[in-house]
């Protein structure tokens, strides 16, 4: 960002995308940035391929991930904020790279509470079935309606139901993709407020490997 002083015509002081304006002795001047000729360092290039991992992974299930980050984490929340948290909570360095581990994977983070004794079975072929208690606990409510994901993170394909049954249904159902079949797929899910104003965590299932 730049500052003018002077009006359209005047000159500037600050960067304004790869130019530089100065003055000196009353004189402005312009020069653009000199380009970097140092290699990366090896911090930098650890936080290239950890980014890229992470915002990869997350493109699969972007629209929930706007969901399930609102407002949460960063200051503008959404995928900035998911691609912030699971940066640094989720992503393991392993011999040949990194990788992203399922338990610590998040789609969703928020104040609301989630909900207890979750179960997820296969029914035939592509249908995940989701149980959970139906207690309604303090500060939630029954009105309140469930998140459901199913990603492969290695193929980084998903499935997912943003506004799906109430809390108070006990069960829920997601349907699977043709491209998920024979995948290892993790399963999560979380809830958000009938009223739209927060989100729970979201909770990891385990895994199934879809038909």
């Amino acid at each position: 960002m730049a500052r003018n002083k002077n009006g359209i015509l005047g000159g500037f002081s600050g960067k304004v995308g790869t130019v530089v304006g100065y003055n000196s002795y009353g004189v402005d001047w312009m020069r653009g940035l000199p380009e970097r000729t140092a290699p990366a360092t090896i911090a930098e290039m650890k936080n290239r391929a950890q980014f890229k991992l992470v915002q990869d992974t997350l493109n699969c299930c972007k629209e929930l991930i706007k969901v399930g980050f609102n407002n949460y984490w960063t200051k503008t929340g959404g995928m900035r904020g998911a691609v912030s948290y699971n940066k640094m909570f989720a992503v393991k360095e392993e011999e040949n790279g990194y990788t992203i581990d399922p338990e610590e994977f998040k789609f969703s983070g928020g104040s609301l509470p989630g909900l207890k004794d979750v179960k997820v079975a296969l029914e035939g072929k592509d249908v995940l079935r989701f149980h959970w208690d139906m207690e309604i606990g303090p500060d939630a409510s029954a009105q309140d309606q469930v998140m459901m994901l199913a990603i492969d993170l290695e193929g980084r394909k998903s499935c997912y139901v943003a506004y799906g049954g109430f809390r108070n249904s006990g069960t829920d159902v997601l349907r699977l993709s043709d491209d998920l079949a024979g995948k290892e797929v993790h399963v999560y899910m979380a809830v958000i407020a009938r009223d739209r104003s927060r989100q729970s965590n979201s909770q990891y299932s385990g895994m199934v490997v879809a038909k």
